[in-house]
């Protein structure tokens, strides 16, 4: 769809014409279609009309205000790990954020930030470090806009057990509202972003719900942003040679590798440690992604699977582990926090693990930037994460049980790439409850294991219902209306957006879509019968048919 003349005018008035592109070769750019939220189809999908970059709040507005002026759609961009920014429609403006980059304020003595869309995570860390603090780092990387994650989409990683989660790290904001309307949320103001909401009636739990709304209700330019006490270095000395770096542990920081036999046990040390306020990341991975993680190279990693000499941590006899890390204040809590591990690890049945040193600062490095979703993504050709249990560690082993039971069933297909069992991750997060999700990877070039992707994805958020697997998430998008609970998540949604944004300006390709599915009160029903195991092999073949007939559809472009 080639933008109008008058809009484009429009558009080039809000932020000057040399912020904004219409040439095929830009627009292309913004069009890919790869990675984490990508769909299945052409990699060229859906063409934009116009690529716009402000530089401010105001350029926001203007350029909101431009799009509903002249019927556009549009869509935000920020900084991140996927395609979850891409509009499911032709024509859309995008907004790419990246101008927008400023780490405007680090406040030492509140323990806070403020921030705009494409100031990365990787940067707050290090100046936030230079004073003793540091910040929540989702799995998507050092890379993310923690903005980005704490208003618009869920964000936990690996040290969620001392630095929270960025849905409640978010402080005072500010939003574009799909109309044009600037809001400030909070007590903000020059030196005061320090309250989420203020007095009177809270706004976050409707901008952003739990998953976040992904552009659907506006645009968030500015949020005051908590940060978290570090006691290490604060500059990180970088060990070993790229890609196998690792960090040097400071003088007060422990790592721990210990391992049980039981799931259950593990459950039983991360309830205890949690509730001890002592530890700086709890993480769990499955045996096969400490092997990805440990080894430079796919080819590296399968010749020493083969072989037999992949490191201990890498092995399916010790996958009922986890990586412990602490870091203390002093040498007296150091050794406090020692003992207090050492003694939960041997009280609920566990061992530790010896690690080579290089191995043991590599894992350090991952818990602290949270850089292993890059690691083991290498594997496949894509990338999907189910389950997104958000409940007590006591529903640890039931979630394992229940992924080994679905991989199982999906080994008999080579579109899926090989894991030991499962690939569960699972930490510890704000000191109390268990985070995990569980990866699965489709095979290089081929398309319809996206297929078997999508109906592994649904079918493992239909066991978690059946099996009353607590609170989940990893939902949005078309297949809101299926997976709701009696909560009615998806009507509450739509009331929501209708509000906010009547003309659905806003593209909602991931939040809701405007109707709800059809079936109504049938579609618990249909869900049961379409996810049962007699329908397994039909539906498998549905969608790997679909996603690679998808595949081949030609591209048109789109543009000048």
């Amino acid at each position: 769809m080639k933008i109008k003349s008058d809009a484009l005018e429009a558009l080039q008035n809000a932020v000057g014409a040399e912020n904004v592109a219409t040439d095929l070769a830009t627009l292309a750019s913004y069009a890919w279609n790869g990675g984490v939220g990508a769909l299945p189809g052409p990699k060229l999908k859906f063409w934009p009309a116009a690529v716009v970059l402000p530089g401010s709040t105001e350029e926001v507005a203007a350029i909101v205000n431009a799009c509903n002026a002249h019927g556009l759609k549009f869509r935000p961009l920020s900084s991140g790990n996927g395609s979850m920014h891409l509009p499911q429609q032709q024509g859309a403006v995008m907004i790419d954020l990246v101008r927008m980059d400023k780490i405007e304020k680090i406040d030492r003595k509140n323990s806070m930030a403020v921030i705009q869309p494409y100031a990365t995570a990787g940067r707050l860390m290090a100046e936030a470090m230079n004073v003793g603090l540091t910040c929540h780092v989702v799995g998507a990387g050092a890379g993310h806009s923690p903005l980005a994650s704490a208003t618009s989409m869920l964000g936990i990683g690996s040290s969620g057990a001392s630095t929270g989660t960025n849905a409640r790290n978010i402080l005072g904001l500010e939003w574009v509202t799909p109309d044009g309307e600037i809001v400030r949320i909070g007590a903000t103001g020059d030196d005061n972003w320090f309250s989420e909401e203020g007095p009177g009636i809270g706004f976050r739990g409707m901008v952003r719900g739990y998953m976040g709304a992904h552009g659907a209700l506006g645009i968030f330019t500015r949020i005051g942003y908590k940060l978290h006490p570090w006691t290490g270095d604060k500059v990180i000395k970088q060990t070993g040679v790229f890609p196998q770096t690792g960090i040097e542990p400071s003088e007060f920081a422990r790592f721990y590798a210990p391992v049980w036999d039981t799931p259950e046990q593990v459950a039983q040390c991360a309830k205890r440690l949690s509730r001890s306020g002592q530890l700086f990341a709890f993480l769990r991975l499955s045996a096969t992604a400490y092997g990805l993680v440990l080894t430079p190279t796919n080819e590296d990693y399968v010749a020493q699977k083969e072989a037999g000499t992949l490191p201990e941590i890498a092995k399916d006899e010790n996958r009922h582990g986890t990586q412990i890390m602490t870091q203390a204040h002093s040498a007296a809590q150091a050794a406090y926090q020692e003992k207090l591990v050492k003694k939960v690890v041997e009280d609920t049945g566990g061992r530790f693990l010896d690690l080579d040193p290089d191995h043991e600062k590599q894992l350090m490095r991952g818990l602290v930037t949270s850089q292993y979703v890059a690691r083991v993504s290498r594997q496949g050709g894509g990338g999907a994460t189910s389950f997104g249990i958000n409940d007590s560690w006591n529903l640890w082993p039931k979630a394992l049980e229940l992924a080994e039971e679905l991989v199982e069933a999906d080994k008999s297909s080579d579109l899926m790439c090989r894991t030991e069992h499962e690939s569960h991750w699972a930490w510890v997060h704000e000191n109390r409850q268990l985070w995990t999700e569980h990866v699965m990877m489709p095979g290089h070039k081929k398309p319809e294991g996206t297929g078997m992707a999508i109906g592994s994805f649904m079918r493992h958020l239909h066991r978690m219902d059946e099996r009353h697997l607590g609170m989940r998430a990893l939902i949005g998008g078309p297949i809101i209306d299926l997976f709701q609970t009696k909560s009615k998540e998806g009507v509450w949604m739509r009331r929501i957006k209708n509000k906010i944004d009547p003309n659905w300006n806003a593209d909602a390709s991931f939040y809701i879509p405007p109707k709800a599915m059809p079936g109504g009160r049938m579609l618990p029903f249909i869900r049961r019968v379409v996810f049962s195991n007699a329908m397994r092999p039909f539906v498998n073949f549905i969608l790997k048919s679909g996603t690679k007939g998808a595949a081949k559809k030609p591209v048109v472009p789109r543009g000048d």
